[in-house]
This record gives C-alpha cells, structure tokens and sequence, in this order.
C-alpha cells in the first residue's frame, strides 16, 4: 500500500493533518530510528477514514475532550478504509498506532 493516493480522483473527502510521534510501548530497542517517518495520508468523509499508509496495521482510536477513548478498532494492513459509528459527532482526537509508530490528527464529525 501506497503512503498516498495514486492520482487525484483516489481522494475522497478532507485530508486530516497528523503529527508523528514514537510509540513507547512498542519495542524500539535502544533506538529510535533515524530517517524521517512518513505519516499515512488520511482523509475523512462524512463518518469513513481513508487510509494509505506503508507502515501496515494501526490501532485506531478516538479521544473525546477529556480524553477518554469513546471509539477504538484495529485496522488491517492493507485495508484502505475504516467506518466509524454514526452516533458520533463533535471534535474528537484520532491516533492511529503500532508497535513503533503514534500519529496524531483532529477530526471533526457532524
């Protein structure tokens, strides 16, 4: 999988903007690698995620204003998109992690 849309018509809905951390729960050794990560680029339509990513599978989760986790799934490797409840709506944090990596955007839901 690609880490963005091959062409233009791939994209679908508004690109979320993510910020790139190191998970620290993940086994990093000694280490933290040393080139720069590419974060997965990520679009939300309506109450579907878009996802192209070269790092495989993420744990996805949504933080409400306290930061309590109020949705939480994993998505595959390979999978492209995830649908998220209907039933939510306002500003939510949205991490996606894996063993290594932890990004971090804001979504809006209506």
């Amino acid at each position: 999988m690609s880490a963005a849309p091959a062409a233009a018509d791939e994209v679908v809905g508004e690109v979320v903007n993510l910020t790139c951390g190191y998970n620290h729960d993940g086994n990093l050794g000694n280490h933290y690698p040393k080139s720069p990560v590419q974060p997965p680029y990520v679009t939300l339509d309506d109450h579907t995620l878009y996802i192209w990513s070269q790092h495989g599978g993420y744990t996805l989760t949504l933080l409400d204003d306290n930061d309590t986790v109020v949705y939480q799934t994993y998505v595959a490797a390979g999978v492209q998109f995830a649908d998220l409840p209907s039933t939510l709506s306002g500003s939510y944090t949205l991490l996606l992690s894996n063993d290594t990596y932890l990004f971090t955007g804001v979504i809006d839901l209506e």
